[in-house]
């Protein structure tokens, strides 16, 4: 670490003050060419402790975390350089470039687009379009952000040959592609073409009867009797009553008058999934998460059953298994800010507090004001010994939250009273 002391001191006194922090980036840069990653990393979080708004810094940072294998991480430094420059290529091939490595393809070829938009030279970014196209099957796309590559990078960079290997698969990929199809023969003795009956013909000029769906095979649609729609009214008006009770925080007496009607009708998904509710109110976790999967079966909405069971699992303390249900959740609402606060939960109880930074960046990137994300972020780098983003964190979340959260106001200042003094 002396070292990396030594390098940072020598480009801050050849360096004017405002020169210092991109200095650091083309120093931290050069250590990523010998592999000196730490050091590397060590530079560019000076920069960006300097600037926070230099994407350069935070591009760097993220290419440093990748290579150490802390790929959470960097995709949180990602988004934080194209939040200071939406148009910063590097960053715009990095998130590409994780992307495809996580197997969400089209955002990737969307990525590595917006890359070359801003720098169309970077034959990085045709590589990576290419393999990218490559799996999506789109050939001849592939083929010619390949030819780009083939035609900027030079001959000794390390991915030319086997860029020049995929290039001679497409073009054997787009000559088949573009060969004519072999005519199909015709049989020998045509089959015989069938006569309609006239009931077939009336049937295709409209909508069949009844009578001929059900001959058919095709379900008809029975038409509900007024008892049967009382009844359904009936119980619509009670399950209102039983959540009415729920929003009193009267759930015991909700749950007394609920058990009598799931054990009537076993078959509502709305009665079970309330009940579920009231469970996790209770803290009854166990039976909770029986009614959370009688629901599912039953045909429940997949995004209600999987937040649901991700507040089950974490009060359970089955943090892996809860962490599961929250990445289903991401999986089917990616932008939902309790379900990345969940994650970050579940990754600290984990001791995985670098993935942990990067779930609660998501929660204050989604809600900015929300200084119970700050917090727990701030915990979380105190944590990893990161004190003076621990100290920035805590302090944006007194700003937040003043007189409103006393008990948000009191674990923050708690938090700052532990961290080391500055300098």
């Amino acid at each position: 670490m002396a070292d990396t002391d030594d390098i940072i001191a020598r480009v801050m006194a050849r360096n004017e003050r405002a020169q210092q922090p991109v200095a650091l980036c083309v120093a931290g840069e050069a250590l990523l060419v010998r592999a000196e990653l730490e050091s590397a990393l060590a530079c560019f979080d000076h920069a960006r402790m300097m600037a926070p708004q230099l994407a350069r810094a935070w591009s760097g940072r993220a290419t440093a975390l990748t290579r150490m294998g802390n790929a959470s991480e960097a995709l949180g430094c990602i988004d934080r350089a194209l939040e200071c420059d939406p148009t910063f290529a590097p960053a715009l091939l990095a998130k590409a470039d994780q992307l495809r490595k996580r197997g969400v393809r089209e955002e990737a070829v969307a990525c590595y687009e917006a890359a070359l938009e801003a720098s169309p030279e970077l034959h990085e970014a045709w590589l990576g379009r290419a393999a990218v196209l490559y799996d999506l099957r789109r050939m001849k796309e592939a083929k010619r952000a390949c030819e780009r590559f083939l035609a900027l990078a030079p001959e000794d960079h390390s991915e030319y040959l086997a860029a020049r290997m995929m290039m001679t698969e497409l073009e054997r990929a787009v000559a088949k592609l573009s060969s004519p199809p072999v005519p199909r023969e015709e049989p020998l003795s045509p089959r015989p073409t069938k006569v309609a009956s006239k009931a077939e013909k009336k049937s295709i000029r409209g909508v069949p009867s009844a009578k001929k769906r059900s001959i058919r095979g095709i379900p008809v649609a029975k038409k509900k009797s007024a008892r049967t729609e009382k009844r359904e009214a009936e119980d619509v008006a009670f399950l209102d009553e039983v959540h009415a009770l729920c929003l009193g925080n009267r759930n015991i007496e909700a749950l007394r008058l609920l058990e009598p009607f799931v054990k009537r009708c076993p078959e509502s998904r709305e009665a079970w999934l309330l009940r579920a509710h009231i469970l996790v109110t209770l803290g009854q976790y166990d039976a909770a998460l029986t009614s959370v999967e009688h629901a599912g079966r039953l045909g429940a909405e997949a995004l209600e059953t999987a937040k649901l069971s991700v507040k089950i699992l974490v009060g359970m303390k089955k943090h892996d298994r809860a962490l599961a249900a929250a990445d289903r959740v991401l999986s089917l609402a990616s932008r939902d800010p309790e379900a990345h606060r969940a994650r970050g939960d579940c990754l600290v109880a984990l001791m995985r507090q670098n993935e942990a930074v990067f779930a609660y960046e998501k929660v204050i990137h989604y809600l900015p004001k929300d200084a119970a994300a700050w917090v727990a972020l701030g915990r979380t780098l105190r944590q990893l010994r990161r004190f003076a983003e621990a100290r920035m964190a805590l302090t944006k979340a007194l700003e937040i939250a003043q007189t409103n959260a006393p008990e948000l106001v009191a674990q923050a200042h708690e938090l700052i009273a532990r961290l080391p003094e500055e300098g």
